[in-house]
């Protein structure tokens, strides 16, 4: 199991227990994590999770964003981008901050 499958069910027993906030993080962990481990899965099930969450919290877009850390090869703004790009189904965002990124 991955870590980003970890912190989804992480998120998803947060989100069962009404713990949205946690729920949000876990997620937004899982999220970049995807993306980090190069692993080829696309998280749309997280992004619509998140964005759930994002709007029963009353967050803005700019909120969100601010919550989001990589802690992985791709930097904290690389993980941002990403994100916007997801929620708003930009694909050739995605696929530009992609193409641009390296695992060393």
């Amino acid at each position: 199991m991955t870590n980003a499958a970890r912190y989804f069910e992480l998120a998803h027993a947060e989100e069962i227990s009404g713990n949205e906030s946690a729920a949000l993080l876990f997620y937004l962990s899982s999220f970049c994590d995807s993306f980090n481990s190069a692993s080829g899965d696309y998280p749309c099930g997280t992004v619509a999770k998140i964005r759930n969450l994002q709007n029963r919290l009353s967050l803005s877009d700019l909120q969100l964003l601010s919550l989001v850390h990589s802690y992985g090869p791709l930097s904290d703004a690389e993980c941002q981008k990403l994100l916007s790009y997801s929620i708003y189904g930009c694909v050739a965002g995605i696929k530009a901050v992609l193409a641009g990124r390296s695992y060393g």
